[in-house]
């Protein structure tokens, strides 16, 4: 039987979507979604989202209007996509699951988003776990920003050009750093190039290696950025894959990441074909 599928980016940040509502996937088809991200091989992309049925947040009595769950390229389950949950949301809206402005539950979170034409502004969780000063850093004429977990845990190191660091040697480094094991961490070089704006790329963890953007990663480096450099919100982030945004406040209470979306293409594949990697 064919099964359908969404293509879309949120910028630069390829994600396949299943509307799960009908549980077609359970979430421990690892194997399958490993193969299904594989680019050339398969459909290709950064990660698998998942729109699942409502619950209700155990942390807040306000019924979401669905759930998304997010698997990264390894086909493992992760906390959280920043980029992912904006196009999640994009999808509902697209798809009359929810309407433009929306509340939705990721890892037992409730999160608030609205669509604007082709963009999407997400609150954020209050980030948490910070450390200005990790003492990670190895390297010369790079500076430690800190660590901090915007969703998912993020090392975020401050460079004068972001375009003259090797990312994927210095990325896979800090990522299986000792510093942060078990869990690992996401590792992001910032540049700041004027007032307000910083130049940003991502190593993500899952993906193992730079992705073209990285929505937790543009939230930990805005929030490292003005806790050590001063920069006051709203601080733009330009990516690889586009221009995002981030407004906030002093206390990180209301911070929200705003960024493009664009559906890309629907398509089916054939289960059949990926037999051998169901489980």
């Amino acid at each position: 039987m064919p099964i359908r599928f969404t293509k879309l980016s949120a910028t630069g940040n390829d994600f396949i979507l299943f509307d799960n509502r009908e549980n077609l996937f359970r979430g421990d088809e690892e194997q399958l979604f490993r193969t299904l991200c594989t680019r050339r091989l398969a459909i290709g992309a950064d990660g698998i989202l998942l729109i699942e049925n409502p619950q209700t947040s155990a942390l807040r009595f306000t019924p979401s209007r669905f759930t998304m769950r997010y698997f990264n390229r390894d086909g493992l389950e992760s906390e959280m996509c920043g980029n992912g949950a904006r196009a999640a949301a994009y999808y509902a809206f697209r798809h009359n699951i929810a309407p433009a402005e929306m509340q939705f539950e990721v890892s037992g979170d409730l999160y608030h988003a609205v669509v604007i034409e082709n963009k999407v502004r997400l609150r954020m969780q209050k980030p948490w776990d910070l450390k200005l000063n990790p003492n990670a850093l190895e390297e010369k004429n790079i500076e430690e920003g800190g660590y901090v977990n915007t969703g998912v845990p993020h090392y975020v190191l401050f460079v004068q050009d972001v375009n003259q660091v090797d990312v994927e040697k210095l990325g896979k480094k800090y990522r299986h750093h000792s510093t942060f094991q078990p869990a690992g961490t996401n590792v992001n070089f910032v540049a700041v190039k004027e007032p307000a704006h910083l130049h940003l790329r991502t190593y993500e963890r899952g993906v193992e290696e730079e992705t073209l953007a990285c929505g937790t990663g543009t939230v930990a480096s805005a929030v490292l950025a003005h806790l050590k450099k001063q920069i006051p919100f709203p601080i733009h982030v330009t990516t690889r894959g586009g221009e995002l945004t981030v407004y906030g406040d002093n206390n990180f209470e209301k911070l929200e990441l705003e960024g493009e979306v664009r559906l890309v293409y629907y398509g089916e594949f054939d289960l059949e074909n990926f037999a051998e990697h169901k489980s």
